[in-house]
């Protein structure tokens, strides 16, 4: 016998009294409340009285992926009995109980060897090389991926190895940033030329209810009042944040998630630029993140931010180049590598001249291109992670990479192919 609670948690009529009265008048006598429980409770001793020689008990521990209770019985039996210990058997415990033990044949453990997946590897070699070609149109995501983890490029847009959609509630890190990114669309489709911070707060409350009943319904829970006051309070912070950039450095709204489209290599490349600004002849992508702001800081400073500045290259169809910045929605802060977009914001490289570097980042995401392409020809996929960094090394250790993009030096962040690669022990 399933020996758990499966009765209702509630104890109330599913019909109002109106609806009630109005049946009764018709003849159509419905249960009350008492009668459930009444019949409930008779139910409950069922099993037991219908017992003739041996009854079985059965509690486990999770019942529909949630933690079991107890059927009220167990309570009943523990006040009639007092200690059940003698009669119950953990199956997962290693004492057996002595009386169970001399009537029936109890499970044992037996000890299983462990069996190891192996090491990552830090190259895959191929001899159907030849399949693994360049192809016409990439992304910034997946180029960038090539770059960096070629396996990674290899799995995902040559061989197709797909994560599969199995629906699921995202984190809330993950439904905050997306719900941050369309409150800023709506927001920054209206003229903001003029607007003050009340009329900012506004629009951001008269958006809220409506954009959470379809786009985050779970803020809308019992119990996330709290997360849910806290978030809109720094989306309307970062939004107003956003504006006055905008509005002190004499910028305009040109366009929100906008498309782009362009040569990297003589391969078209597409992208996606969540704002764009113009100013006269200048033009200004910037990246909305909801965080990440010290990651993101330490991509400037290091000359890793490619997506910016393939954006920016993008943006521009002469040889002229965009600004480029992150906003970082949960702290409303703007990062940039100089002032000359921005005036007021901590700028990451002042002294630092944007148009040379965004030259120096593209040469060398165009150097590691080819070298990785070359790789890939000759049937060689690096497998870049933690465990496979010495071996690389090694193997790199004749080859001249000071033209090319200083490689990662751990694992990737988001990967789907670790079981793949033996990267799950």
């Amino acid at each position: 016998w399933n020996f758990v609670q499966n009765e209702p948690d509630h104890f109330f009529s599913r019909w109002y009294q109106p609806e009630r009265e109005f049946l009764e008048q018709r003849q159509v006598l419905l249960e009350g409340p008492d009668i459930e429980n009444q019949r409930l409770i008779w139910q409950r001793k069922r099993p037991i009285l219908h017992t003739r020689r041996r009854l079985i008990l059965l509690l486990p521990e999770t019942t529909a992926g949630q933690d079991s209770q107890p059927h009220p019985l167990l309570g009943d039996m523990a006040a009639a009995f007092g200690d059940l210990s003698p009669i119950s058997f953990h199956i997962d415990k290693d004492e057996q109980s002595a009386i169970l033990a001399s009537h029936f044949q109890l499970p044992a453990y037996t000890s299983l060897p462990n069996r190891r997946l192996g090491r990552a590897r830090p190259f895959l070699h191929v001899r159907s090389a030849h399949k693994l070609g360049q192809r016409e149109e990439e992304t910034l995501t997946s180029l960038e991926a090539l770059l960096y983890y070629p396996y990674q490029w290899v799995f995902r847009h040559q061989i197709r190895l797909r994560k599969s959609s199995i629906l699921s509630i995202v984190k809330e890190q993950t439904l905050m940033g997306n719900l941050a990114h369309r409150f800023f669309e709506k927001l920054l489709s209206q003229d903001i030329r003029n607007w003050e911070r009340p009329q900012v707060e506004k629009f951001i409350d008269q958006e809220t209810m409506p954009l959470l009943a379809r786009e985050g319904a779970v803020m809308l829970l019992y119990g996330k009042e709290p997360e849910r006051a806290s978030f809109v309070q720094r989306v309307k912070y970062a939004a107003w944040s956003l504006v006055q950039h905008i509005r002190e450095n004499g910028w305009q709204v040109k366009d929100t998630e906008m498309p782009l489209q362009g040569k990297f290599l003589g391969i078209t490349v597409n992208g996606r630029a969540d704002l764009v600004l113009e100013r006269g002849s200048e033009m200004a992508v910037i990246d909305l993140k909801w965080r990440g702001a010290r990651y993101r800081e330490e991509s400037i400073r290091n000359e890793e931010d490619l997506q910016l500045v393939l954006y920016s290259k993008l943006l521009t169809e002469d040889q002229s180049w965009a600004h480029t910045a992150y906003f970082i929605m949960e702290k409303g802060l703007m990062l940039a590598r100089n002032n000359r977009a921005f005036q007021q914001i901590n700028a990451v490289a002042p002294q630092t001249d944007f148009i040379e570097a965004n030259e120096r980042i593209l040469n060398r995401m165009e150097a590691t291109y080819r070298w990785r392409m070359e790789q890939i020809k000759n049937g060689e996929i690096e497998i870049r992670c933690e465990q496979t960094r010495m071996s690389l090394e090694e193997a790199y250790s004749g080859y001249p990479l000071s033209g090319l993009l200083e490689m990662k030096t751990g694992d990737a962040a988001f990967d789907d192919y670790r079981t793949l690669i033996n990267l799950i022990e």
